[in-house]
């Protein structure tokens, strides 16, 4: 493919890119407003429909996610592999960087939504038990495994920080590497004959390795002619 069908690639993943900013952050600010409780004033009022939002703006994430991976995966690296510059790829892999970025922060608000939901059932059904005077063994149990459950995403969530930081270091130590060679290919080709005296040692040392190797072969002919000669 041509570079111009590469730049309109390109301006689809920017366009995606900010779709997908904008609704990860309108995300995360309807999930910090929807109450924990499932019976309080504030819900009957808003609960409801921020819980309808929640679900329509979660879909809609989740599918613009699946596009802007699909067009990474099947469009825009194999065209950058066709292509003989570097700069294709380095910006395949930023947008790989920023759909990483922005699926992590999506999961984490996701998973913050789920734990409110459990809280808001495990305090319905134990107000609900606390007026009967009677304990359910029943919602005993589902207390249960709502703490089972939210101790579980707790520690995904944590994977999923350790993994963004480990990441992020990884990305900064790249960046590094990178300006390195890109300082030494300047030193090289501003330093006159210095690629030429590198090639020059480096053919007198495979003549000399050469060499080496043809008098220990020698030695040993000689040893075994002496031996069973």
């Amino acid at each position: 493919m041509s570079m111009e069908s590469f730049d309109s690639l390109k301006r689809e993943a920017t366009k995606l890119e900010r779709q997908l900013e904008d609704k990860v952050s309108r995300y995360q600010q309807l999930v910090q407003t929807i109450p924990d409780t499932s019976n309080d004033l504030l819900l009957a009022e808003s609960g409801m429909h921020s819980t309808e939002d929640e679900a329509t703006l979660r879909h809609d994430i989740q599918r613009t996610l699946t596009n802007m991976q699909d067009l990474i995966t099947t469009k825009l690296q194999p065209t950058a592999d066709q292509s003989r510059s570097q700069n294709p790829s380095l910006l395949v892999k930023r947008y790989r960087e920023i759909l990483f970025d922005l699926t992590g922060d999506f999961e984490k608000s996701r998973q913050a939504h789920v734990r409110k939901q459990e809280r808001a059932k495990l305090m319905e059904g134990a107000r609900t038990n606390s007026q009967n005077d009677n304990v359910d063994p029943a919602m005993e149990h589902l207390m249960r495994e709502g703490r089972h459950i939210g101790n579980s995403l707790n520690a995904a969530a944590s994977v999923i920080n350790q993994a963004s930081e480990v990441r992020s270091d990884l990305r900064t130590q790249g960046l590094s590497l990178g300006r390195v060679q890109t300082t030494m290919g300047v030193i090289a080709s501003n330093i006159p004959g210095l690629n030429t005296l590198v090639e020059s040692i480096r053919r007198k040392r495979s003549k000399d390795d050469k060499i080496l190797a043809g008098v220990i072969a020698s030695c040993i002919l000689f040893t075994l002619w002496y031996l069973f000669g």
